[in-house]
């Protein structure tokens, strides 16, 4: 299958040089090749520099923040790289060509600094040689630079940032002198080389409950002004190798762009920009609407591009962004628009419905899509998304109040650049550079850890860049069409996305991580209780019936004793949930049966939502959401699948002669429990530890002293013989 969609992507990338005007050879090839020969270059310096930092750090010298009120490096102007629009009729700008700047994070103070921030700042310094000897072979200059994970970002030839008036309200740093915020990690170019050719379809629930209004960061808003806002920056990530779609659901469906994916081009963007502004949300929440457009997209987009009909897929990797703040329809009560089939649970028919699809997806010889799944808010129930990530190879994250999520939505690139090592240099789409530079593309590539001590591939990092200006381009080929269709070319590499138990687990993180599917067995051995455990598909049954059930057999309703076990149980439950032994008394207090013990109500077993003084519901299902946080109130006479558990040693009469699955010391997990995964966790912190000196270094020995004289954007950046 893997195989199929692999020589589509190829064939596409041949056809493309085979249109007419992309010959090779010529002068745009050259200058293509020469960018990308500085970018591979400037890349394998900072990865050595990462591999060496600890001494460089110890031994830091401060470098200049790109906000700084003075600008006292070159007393002539530079004229390397253009004129800037705002310094009018004046030739030239200032630029530092010995010295790169840095930029911090959003909201972090440049003389207070955590130890990972220094620590990029002072890794990357050695680069300023580098930056100087690396120039393409034509001679055309524009800004390279480095961007670490953390945010950093350090740009050469040193620049200063717009501050003041020139800065809108609420986009500046104010201790900064209202200096442009700027976060490299939701740049295109650093989107673009972290993740790759894609094809991504965000999935944005547009129900009634979307207008509710939280307490934010920068006010109060609603939460579709919050999600709407971090969708508008999210859109300019993708490069011109993406292919991208929103898709908006509450009880009806709306694709933006009715039937295909679009090419992430300036002006499609902007397109999906202005309708995104005009959506209100209204209505109840279905599910299955949002999604099957969204994979009927993916398909049709597909099969489009591999029947020659038009380039509307990248034929790599396949991604939904799945964003809600609410319940399913399945789950509330509410008229869905397909039926719950029979013998089926609400949960378990939303997951059914996304594998038929993705299944239908394979068929046209399509990978299978990643789901990278949001809950916006502290109310929405987090059953099905947690689930429908963990069953697509995707990420779940909770979205709270207060938080940016653009920076969470953003987060799912990381994942996809975790097995990009190697990966050729990707070209971004056209965008306004943030530095003054007008119109320009972005040659950008990923920049790793060394490989770990247990042999695991070392973390992202970074990601290095060199912007060339789109008059540049325009000089080698005026015909931009031809460029545009070679960035597409060169950008074509798909690469399968295949992790190990424990990389997986641990880009999900200890909240999000997805329990082990196990095998289907007639019983199940757990070595750190000495117990057995069966955990029958049929019957259906009621609390009562499930516990007289396993009580008939020697046995009683599973028990969670320690966090191991609700991790083991989490691997047995169903979708849906599976009756344990947990009751709550006339008194209010929850309590295990066979053992007696209570479970209060601070506990950790307990889901993230959960009403535990609700009259209805008086008995607990344990599901699959995660391995700890997954028991909540059940209704005790809804029938369900449940986990019978049988005191050890030896094994109960249920077990003998029938196939025992021993979950032990020499288990192989499918799903490994970040518990288990100790050795590779602590050899991935490792490999990427900050420094041991970055958290005693003085901030004076990090970023030099920061002048602020009020000085404006014209100040900082025309030569001083210019006037406004």
């Amino acid at each position: 299958m893997r195989r199929a969609w692999a020589q589509h992507a190829w064939a596409a990338a041949l056809l493309l040089l085979l249109l007419p005007g992309a010959a090779q050879g010529d002068r745009l090839d050259d200058l293509i090749a020469s960018v990308e020969d500085v970018v591979d270059e400037i890349a394998g310096q900072a990865e050595e520099a990462f591999k060496r930092r600890f001494p460089t750090v110890l031994a830091c010298e401060c470098s200049r923040h790109a906000c700084d009120g003075e600008f006292d490096f070159s007393d002539t102007c530079h004229e390397e790289l253009g004129d800037s629009e705002l310094c009018g009729e004046c030739a030239g700008q200032k630029l530092d060509f010995n010295n790169s700047f840095v930029l911090t994070p959003p909201g972090t103070d440049p003389l207070n600094m955590g130890a990972d921030l220094k620590d990029a700042v002072c890794t990357y310094k050695v680069l300023d040689e580098v930056f100087q000897d690396v120039e393409n072979d034509l001679g055309i200059r524009a800004w390279s630079y480095v961007a670490s994970s953390s945010g950093i970002m350090r740009n050469w030839p040193g620049h200063a940032m717009e501050r003041g008036e020139d800065v809108a309200k609420g986009e500046g740093e104010e201790e900064l002198g209202n200096c442009q915020s700027y976060d490299p990690r939701v740049r295109p170019w650093y989107a673009a080389a972290t993740s790759g050719p894609k094809d991504v379809v965000l999935v944005i629930d547009t129900s009634g409950s979307m207008n509710t209004i939280e307490n934010g960061s920068k006010g109060f808003a609603t939460r579709w002004v919050v999600a709407r806002d971090a969708l508008l920056k999210l859109l300019e990530t993708f490069g011109i190798s993406d292919y991208v779609n929103l898709v908006e659901f509450n009880d009806g469906v709306k694709s933006i762009i009715p039937g295909k994916l679009i090419q992430a081009t300036e002006g499609n963007l902007e397109e999906l920009k202005t309708e995104l502004l005009g959506v209100r949300p209204t209505g109840a929440t279905d599910f299955r609407l949002g999604l099957e457009s969204a994979f009927n997209l993916l398909i049709n987009a597909t099969l489009r591009s591999f029947n020659n009909e038009e380039l509307t897929s990248s034929n790599c990797q396949k991604v939904i962004l799945f964003m809600t703040d609410g319940e399913d329809c399945t789950l509330s009560g509410k008229n869905c628009s397909m039926p719950i089939p029979a013998n089926t649970t609400p949960v378990d028919a939303v997951l059914e419905f996304i594998e038929k699809k993705q299944q239908e997806l394979e068929a046209v010889n399509s990978q299978r899509a990643h789901i990278f799944s949001f809950s916006f808010g502290s109310e929405a129930d987090d059953e099905i998304p947690k689930e429908m990530a963990c069953l697509n190879e995707g990420i779940w994250h909770r979205i709270l109040a207060g938080e940016d999520p653009l920076v969470d939505m953003n987060a799912y690139t990381s994942y996809l650049a975790s097995d990009r090592r190697g990966a050729k240099v990707i070209w971004s789409r056209v965008y306004d550079d943030a530095f003054g530079l007008g119109k320009v593309v972005t040659a950008a590539r990923p920049i790793y850890a060394p490989e770990t001590s247990v042999g695991e591939p070392g973390g992202l990092v970074g990601v290095v860049g060199h912007d060339v200006r789109l008059e540049d381009f325009q000089e080698a080929s005026p015909d931009f069409l031809t460029t545009i269709k070679r960035f597409i070319s060169r950008g074509i590499q798909c690469i399968n996305i295949e992790f190990s138990g424990c990389q997986l687990q641990l880009l999900r993180g200890e909240e999000a991580q997805c329990p082990e599917t196990f095998e289907e067995a007639a019983c199940y051995f757990f070595e750190d209780t000495g117990d057995y455990y069966t955990a029958p598909k049929l019957p259906l049954l009621d609390f009562d019936a499930a516990e007289t059930y396993c009580q008939e057999r020697g046995g009683s309703l599973a028990e969670v004793d320690e966090r191991l076990e609700e991790e083991f149980l989490a691997g047995l439950a169903s979708n849906g949930g599976s009756w344990v032994g947990l009751t709550r008394k006339a008194s209010g207090a929850w309590v295990w049966k066979n053992s007696g013990a209570q479970e209060p109500p601070d506990s950790v077993v307990w889901t993230f939502l959960n009403n535990l003084t609700d009259p209805e519901r008086a008995c607990a299902t344990i599901d699959r959401r995660g391995v700890h946080s997954n028991v909540h109130p059940e209704n005790c006479a809804t029938k369900t699948r449940f986990i019978c558990e049988f005191d050890g040693p030896d094994p109960p009469g249920e077990c003998e002669g029938e196939e025992i699955i021993r979950v032990d010391k020499d288990y192989e997990y499918t799903v490994r429990p970040v518990s288990t995964c100790r050795p590779e966790e602590e050899a991935l912190r490792d490999a990427t530890v900050v420094s041991p000196g970055a958290e005693q270094l003085p901030d004076s020995r990090v970023i030099c002293p920061i002048t602020m004289n009020g000085s404006t954007t014209f100040d900082v950046r025309c030569c001083d013989d210019c006037q406004p």
